[in-house]
């Protein structure tokens, strides 16, 4: 069906391209320590992009052996379209990554049943008190493209996510402490997640004052995203093209530490976000876009990549960019010595509305909604009612002390994160 699809594309003077995905999703929800819910979920949606008059036009379907009829829609929408100044591409090898896991495709509901309800149990042994919140998921998804090119092209990947969540109200303080597993394999360890809430859960009700001053701050992975998402922002190709971002035409400058490497891998081994094509039909491939703090390379896609005169690394999408895993390489030191080594410092394990400003300004300020004071190398209470602020552009290439070798895999792979000079308001009084 797809090939007779593209071939009325063709023969109505359309370059087009075709994508789907297909799903099937497990997810087992746990509230209040006890079981809520199992849902078990398909889904199948078609994209259709059709460049006709250099115009594009983009359809949706989730109707089974829709194919024809969405790209129909495409090419006919391709009338009142943006200007496209650019052909999809000829068909180049791609290698097909490895992100399917058959231990992960057939783990049984019984297995995800026991290991939901073990950990809602642990989460109620904390605090009688404690609302327990627990997930465990699996999905199996089958992606495709094909353009009128020639290209064609399936691959498939599983997705195993386990979370815990415990929320205490405890007096003025509210206690959410958490962690997660995500994963293309089956490689949980739950007596780690249980480890890494309880050895924090008594010191978060513990608050302590923290006066306002520059700290050296450890930044979580989950913490760190706040930092890098600025970055991010600012590499995209097409804030780049209407001269909005910071990093136009400063290829090959030193604009961070020579600490700070960020690539873009739309084939790494077990990425969650893993393809061998962009929607677009270009191969992906491995990017270094800052290379130990030196800008090599933009976000780009076909249209980015045109106007600016570069090769498209495959992060194009349909609506704009889309980068596939972005991993931020760790360091030697381990996040044990990163924290013993502090003084007085502070942990940031996530923030609240630090992501509200502009991204193109490089300042990153917000709540610390779960952090911790250090003091002689050791985690001493929780500090509360804080907010923290820096510029990525001067934190990042002038305060950066180390990244951790640890990494978290989030959809985004991040170290933790040691930032000197960071400067954190406490409440008055």
């Amino acid at each position: 069906m797809t090939g007779e699809a593209l071939k009325y594309a063709r023969e109505s003077g359309a370059g087009a391209t075709l994508t789907f995905r297909e799903s099937q999703k497990i997810e087992i929800n746990f509230e209040f320590n006890r079981l809520k819910g199992i849902q078990n979920t398909e889904s199948l949606q078609f994209t259709a992009q059709a460049i006709k008059g250099g115009k594009l036009g983009v359809a949706v379907s989730t109707k089974a052996g829709g194919e024809k009829e969405v790209l129909d829609r495409a090419i006919r929408l391709c009338e009142y379209g943006a200007p496209a100044n650019y052909v999809f591409p000829d068909p180049e090898p791609s290698e097909k990554p490895a992100v399917y896991s058959e231990e992960v495709a057939s783990l049984g509901l019984k297995e995800m049943l026991r290991v939901g309800e073990d950990l809602s149990a642990f989460l109620k042994s904390l605090h009688p008190d404690v609302n327990g919140s627990v997930t465990v998921s699996k999905a199996v998804f089958r992606d495709g493209i094909a353009n009128t090119n020639g290209l064609e092209a399936t691959w498939d990947r599983t997705v195993l996510l386990l979370m815990a969540i415990s929320s205490l109200v405890d007096g003025q303080n509210l206690v959410d402490l958490w962690d997660y597993h995500v994963s293309t394999v089956l490689n949980w360890d739950v007596e780690a997640m249980k480890e890494e809430i309880r050895s924090r859960f008594d010191l978060a009700r513990k608050n302590v004052p923290v006066k306002t001053d520059a700290y050296p701050v450890l930044f979580t992975p989950f913490a760190f995203r706040d930092l890098i998402s600025p970055i991010l922002a600012c590499l995209d190709g097409r804030a780049v093209t209407i001269g909005v971002s910071p990093f136009k035409g400063r290829l090959e400058e030193q604009v961070f530490s020579p600490q700070l490497t960020v690539i873009e891998d739309g084939l790494m081994e077990g990425g969650l976000e893993s393809r061998m094509y962009d929607a677009q039909g270009v191969r992906c491939r491995r990017t270094p876009l800052i290379e130990k703090g030196v800008l090599r390379e933009y976000l780009l896609d076909l249209e980015t990549a045109r106007k600016l005169g570069r090769e498209p690394i495959g992060t194009g999408g349909v609506g704009g960019i889309e980068p596939g895993n972005v991993i931020v390489p760790g360091g030697s030191l381990s996040k044990e010595s990163l924290l013993t080594g502090m003084k007085r410092g502070i942990v940031v394990e996530n923030t609240m509305g630090a992501w509200a400003g502009n991204p193109f300004s490089g300042q990153v300020s917000g709540n610390i909604a779960m952090g911790f004071l250090v003091e002689d190398g050791e985690l001493v209470g929780r500090v509360k009612d804080c907010m923290f602020s820096l510029n990525i552009f001067t934190h990042l290439k002038d305060h950066l002390v180390a990244l951790s070798r640890e990494t978290k895999n989030f959809g985004i792979t991040l170290p933790y994160a040691l930032i000197d000079n960071v400067s954190v308001t406490g409440k008055k009084g």
